[in-house]
């Protein structure tokens, strides 16, 4: 904290900032990734114009537990949806959720990730009848909107989860109002973010249990998954997570 309290001017507050510059590590992490698909023609009502959906891509739900990182220990949720700029695959970031006010901002002011405060929950692989059961859940303003549960398998995923997330940059649309006129941002580009996992400990395919999504007047996920192919399978994974800069497309 000492390190990036006193870097003047890099971000608000100015004189005593809530995050560092990146690159961001996230060591001994763990997540569970579940696959999903989008019905077709959900996807453009949320993709900016610059990106076109891949009909019938891996879109994904991501929940993570980071016990530490650059800004300190957090949970979080990601959903991407498949899709590609000028013929480049890769997925646009629909929504994050975070447990912790470092996270939220450094994410939104960085990288304009849309990012909100969210209650996440993932467990330990537990036995349950005979199986072992990861579970994840988001409950935000009193409303659990997001459940999964996945039957994780004694064996390597099918996929490689390193390969897969490596070759998959992230697409997003960072947005700043404008302080005097309400119609229009003072700052909008559509960024690339390209993750790096390091240090795969463990890495093992999965079953989708469920998926089960809530509606909630705060979130859109029950809009998004309510009609999607949920029972894709995923993985579940525990490394290093490396996040450094992204680019400026447009």
């Amino acid at each position: 904290m000492d390190d990036y309290n006193q870097q003047i001017d890099y971000s608000m507050p100015r004189q005593n900032g809530l995050f560092p510059p990146p690159p961001y590590r996230y060591p001994n992490m763990r997540a569970m990734i579940v696959l999903f698909q989008c019905k077709e023609g959900v996807k453009e009502k949320y993709l900016p114009p610059e990106l076109e959906p891949i009909e019938y891509g891996f879109d994904a739900i991501f929940i993570s537990d980071y016990p530490d990182s650059s800004v300190g220990p957090y949970f979080e949720n990601l959903i991407v949806l498949n899709c590609k700029y000028k013929n480049q695959p890769g997925a646009f970031v629909f929504n994050i959720y975070v447990t912790t006010e470092e996270a939220l901002t450094a994410g939104r002011e960085i990288w304009g990730y849309p990012k909100k405060l969210c209650d996440i929950k993932l467990s330990q692989i537990q036995e349950k009848n005979g199986k072992k059961i990861v579970y994840g859940s988001l409950t935000r303003k009193d409303i659990t909107f997001l459940e999964v549960e996945l039957n994780v398998l004694d064996e390597p995923p099918g996929m490689d989860p390193k390969g897969m997330i490596e070759n998959m940059p992230l697409y997003n649309l960072k947005l700043i109002p404008d302080v005097a006129d309400n119609t229009k941002p003072t700052l909008r580009q559509l960024t690339q973010t390209d993750m790096r996992y390091e240090e795969l400990s463990q890495q093992f395919g999965a079953e989708t249990n469920f998926i089960k999504s809530t509606y909630s007047k705060y979130d859109i996920c029950h809009e998004l998954l309510k009609d999607a192919n949920t029972n894709l399978g995923g993985f579940y994974i525990e490394c290093t997570q490396i996040l450094p800069n992204g680019k400026v497309l447009e």
